[in-house]
């Protein structure tokens, strides 16, 4: 169907980021964009509306005077289109009337079941949906989901609402029968193969980055996408990997036959936090960001500190 104005939010969105960041690179950045959408998305805007909306060849861009008038405009409608968001979102009685949540996998066993009766309490509709934590940044930042529970702070964009939820470090797993010593990973990369998470999630980026900066290079015979696999191919005496304590948790540690030590190199940890776009879900955020941390204490870090004592003093719930 022909849009008839010229425009719409999104590209007015795009040119008043683009004016007001100075560039249309750094418009990308803040929209989560490739700089050739912004580009091609500013230049079918200047067709559409038959004037052109910025000076050529000044940097930063400057707007030319039907470009300011536009301007003016975008951001009066764009802020009037936000608080009808909010307005429609809240519904009565406080009860927002849906919310897309992403969560990583190893939360979503842990404390999933739990936290969706906290979203229904909170909603008249909700999804929730699992999977690799960078695709689910790319989902916040394209409106395709409304909160993330991820290792993925999204620290390069602005709007965002950040809320603590666990801090973690990662930790060896081997075999329960393997007998040498846990302290010296290259020598371990020698006797039991070495199985990654692959390079397309996270956490395996996170654990690669470590090896580089711990000058450590490990043969790359296995890749897997599933904590639940890995552990179990360590399990059954395979090889060793390097994963955390919700992931372990996540595999059901109490049934696996592993052998848990810390990372014989300086400490890694990651951080999940709850991120959700600023100003549009009321103080839903922070109590959802709250309850994870309730249900977290309660299930998670209890049952994984009976397991591994030696722990407790390494997980932190929050900031």
């Amino acid at each position: 169907m022909r849009n008839g104005f010229g425009f719409d939010l999104r590209s007015m969105e795009i040119f008043v980021e683009t004016l007001e960041q100075g560039s249309q690179s750094a418009a990308a950045r803040r929209l989560g964009l490739k700089q050739s959408s912004v580009s091609q998305s500013l230049a079918n805007l200047e067709h559409a509306l038959g004037v052109a909306l910025f000076k050529r060849h000044s940097r930063p861009l400057e707007p030319t005077s039907a470009g300011r008038l536009f301007h003016d405009r975008a951001r009066r409608m764009l802020e009037e289109a936000r608080a009808t968001r909010r307005e429609l979102l809240s519904g009565e009685g406080g009860h927002l009337h849906q919310v897309r949540v992403a969560l990583v996998d190893s939360l979503a066993t842990a404390v999933g079941q739990p936290l969706i009766e906290v979203i229904r309490r909170h909603t008249r509709d909700y999804t929730l949906t699992t999977g690799l934590s960078h695709m689910h940044g790319h989902a916040l930042l394209t409106r395709h989901v409304d909160i993330i529970i991820s290792d993925d702070r999204l620290e390069n964009y602005d709007g965002l609402e950040r809320h603590g939820v666990l801090g973690e470090p990662f930790v060896l797993v081997v075999p329960e029968g393997f007998a040498g010593p846990l302290d010296n990973m290259r020598w371990l990369a020698r006797q039991l193969d070495f199985m990654r998470y692959t390079p397309q999630s996270l956490i395996g980026q996170a654990i690669e980055r470590h090896l580089r900066l711990s000058r450590l290079e490990l043969p790359a015979r296995l890749h897997l996408d599933n904590t639940f696999a890995l552990l179990r191919l360590v399990s059954a005496g395979v090889g060793w990997a390097i994963t955390t304590p919700l992931c372990l948790y996540q595999a059901g540690l109490p049934g696996l036959r592993v052998k848990v030590a810390p990372l014989p190199t300086e400490p890694l940890a990651r951080q999940l936090t709850l991120v959700a776009r600023r100003d549009e879900l009321g103080d839903l955020p922070a109590r959802l960001a709250a309850d994870s941390r309730r249900l977290l204490e309660r299930r998670f870090v209890a049952e994984i500190t009976r397991e591994l004592p030696w722990l407790a003093d390494t997980l932190r719930l929050g900031g």
